[in-house]
C-alpha cells in the first residue's frame, strides 16, 4: 500500500513527555514494517514535548495538537476520526517498541483474521531505560484469556494492536482510569482476542506514575467496569457479584454457593461448549475454585472439591485432595 494509505495507525498521546518521547518515536520509525502512520496527538504539554516531536522529519508522522489539555481518554479518542489505518497500534510516549512489533502483530492478524485485538509481553525498564528484571507476562492461551479478562486486565496496553473498525464500533475509551481494561473487556465479550507469546515492548515504570498515584481511584473504577460487563452478560451485577470477579477476594465476604453459580454461569456464557475451553483453561479455573473452597469451604470442602463444572480428574493433585479432606475433617469439630 502507498504511504497515503497506511495499513497501520500507531497512536501516541503525548503530554509532558519531553524526557522519553524521542526514544518512543524512534522505536516506531525503526520498525521492520514500514507502511504505517504515526499519529501523535500533543495534549498541550507544559514542557518541551512539542519541540522534541518536531525534531523528527519523517513523512509518516502526523502531528495534531489539542486546543487545550484534554486528558488521555479524549486525546486517544481523536483516533476515532483521525486514524487512516485499518489497524491501530497503541504506543505510550515513554515506552519503547521492539523493532518487529508491528510486523509480528500483523502476521498474527493474518493468521487469525477472526481476532479483533492482539497484544504481547513486556520487559520493564526504569526511568533511565535500565531493565529492572521485571516482566509483564500476559496470558497467551486465547481460551483462558477470555476467562482471565473477566477477573482483571491481561493485556499490556502499549503492546496492543486492534482493528480500527472495532475501536470505532465500541466508541473508543470511556473511563478516566482503567480505560484500557474497560475497552479490552468490552471487545472481548463480542470478538476473539489474543496475545503473542513474545516480548513486544519495553515498558517504562515510573514510581510516581498514574497507576500508583491513583491506586485507590483505579480500584474504584474497576468495580463499575465489572458491573457493566456482568449486566451485558445478563448476570447478577450488584457489588457482591462484582467483587467475586475482582482480585483479591475478601474471604469474609465470599458466599460459596453464590460464587459457584456466578462462575458456572460465566463459563456457560464465554464457552460455546464445555470442550471449547482448553485443558490449560480448565486447570486454571479449577485452581481458582480450589483456593475458594480451601478458604471458605469449612467442613464441606471435600464435597465442593468435586463440584462441576470446575472439577476434572486430570486437574488436581493427590496433595490437594489430602488437604481438602483434612480441611473438612478439621472443621467438623469446630
Amino acid at each position: 500500500m502507498s504511504s497515503q494509505h497506511p495499513l497501520v495507525t500507531v497512536l501516541m498521546a503525548a503530554y509532558n513527555a519531553e524526557k522519553h518521547i524521542a526514544s518512543a518515536i524512534q522505536s516506531i520509525l525503526q520498525q521492520t514494517y514500514p507502511n504505517f502512520e504515526l499519529l501523535i496527538i500533543e495534549d498541550c504539554s507544559t514542557d518541551n514535548t512539542l519541540d522534541e516531536i518536531k525534531k523528527f522529519k519523517d513523512s509518516r508522522i502526523k502531528l495534531l495538537q489539542n486546543v487545550c489539555n484534554q486528558g488521555v481518554v479524549i486525546t486517544r479518542n481523536r483516533a476515532l476520526t483521525e486514524a487512516n489505518g485499518a489497524f491501530i497500534a497503541v504506543m505510550d510516549s515513554d515506552d519503547i517498541a521492539v523493532p518487529d512489533r508491528i510486523e509480528c502483530l500483523l502476521n498474527e492478524f493474518e493468521a487469525h483474521p477472526e481476532y479483533a485485538l492482539i497484544g504481547g509481553h513486556a520487559h520493564v525498564i526504569d526511568h533511565y531505560g535500565i531493565p529492572t528484571g521485571q516482566q509483564f507476562m500476559v496470558e497467551t492461551d486465547p481460551s483462558l484469556l477470555r476467562y482471565r479478562l473477566l477477573l482483571g486486565n491481561n493485556f499490556t496496553h502499549s503492546s496492543i494492536m486492534m482493528r480500527t473498525e472495532v475501536f470505532r464500533e465500541f466508541n473508543g475509551y470511556r473511563t478516566p482510569l482503567a480505560e484500557d481494561y474497560d475497552l479490552f473487556l468490552r471487545i472481548s465479550t463480542k470478538y476473539p482476542v489474543g496475545n503473542l507469546d513474545k516480548v513486544l515492548l519495553f515498558y517504562r515504570d515510573h514510581t510516581s506514575g498514574i497507576s500508583k498515584k491513583y491506586a485507590q481511584e483505579l480500584e474504584n473504577q474497576v468495580l463499575p467496569i465489572k458491573e457493566n460487563i456482568l449486566r451485558s452478560l445478563r448476570l447478577p451485577a450488584d457489588i457482591s457479584y462484582q467483587k467475586m470477579i475482582t482480585h483479591p477476594l475478601n474471604w469474609d465476604e465470599v458466599n460459596i454457593a453464590a460464587y459457584k453459580k456466578l462462575h458456572a454461569d460465566l463459563l456457560d456464557r464465554i464457552y460455546a461448549t464445555p470442550h471449547s475451553s482448553s485443558a490449560h483453561a480448565k486447570r486454571f479455573i479449577f485452581q481458582r475454585w480450589y483456593e475458594v473452597i480451601m478458604n471458605n469451604g469449612g467442613k464441606m470442602t471435600i464435597f465442593y472439591f468435586f463440584n462441576a463444572p470446575f472439577f476434572g480428574w486430570q486437574y488436581f493433585t493427590a496433595k490437594q485432595f489430602r488437604r481438602a479432606l483434612k480441611n473438612s475433617i478439621k472443621n467438623l469439630f469446630k
